[in-house]
């Protein structure tokens, strides 16, 4: 198991677990919890593509995304302080589709996904 080995002032010494690590666990231990049928988006007879529209014609883009926003209520998981929204903090930024109640635009402007200052890509 890595770990930092840290020296504090008072002269003993500590192991902290590398933070790369202690992602990844967290990481697998929410796909754990979220990739089953208690979230509304696995349920059985849904369709993935829902909280993925496409939007040909920017001005529908605020229509289309408050739709798919709107099937993630009620869900156990949702909300900015939900387990989905805790997951895309750890996950590089994803520019489309809705996580956990959130857009693209929202993620983008909270700052929700890792290494979002090295996102070069189109912003929502």
């Amino acid at each position: 198991m890595s770990s930092h080995i840290v020296a504090p002032r008072h002269r003993y010494v500590t192991s902290e677990p590398d933070p790369e690590r202690r992602a990844a666990d967290r990481l697998r231990e929410l796909d754990k919890l979220l990739l089953t049928s208690n979230a509304l988006c696995r349920q059985p007879g849904t369709d993935p593509d829902d909280w993925f529209p496409i939007v040909e014609n920017w001005t529908k883009y605020d229509e289309a995304y408050e739709t798919a926003v709107k099937r993630c209520d009620g869900c156990p998981f949702t909300g900015l302080a939900g387990e989905c929204v805790e997951r895309a903090r750890l996950l590089p930024y994803d520019p489309i589709g809705v996580i956990g109640g959130t857009d693209p635009k929202l993620r983008r402007q909270l700052g929700i996904g890792a290494d979002l200052q090295g996102y070069g890509g189109v912003a929502a």
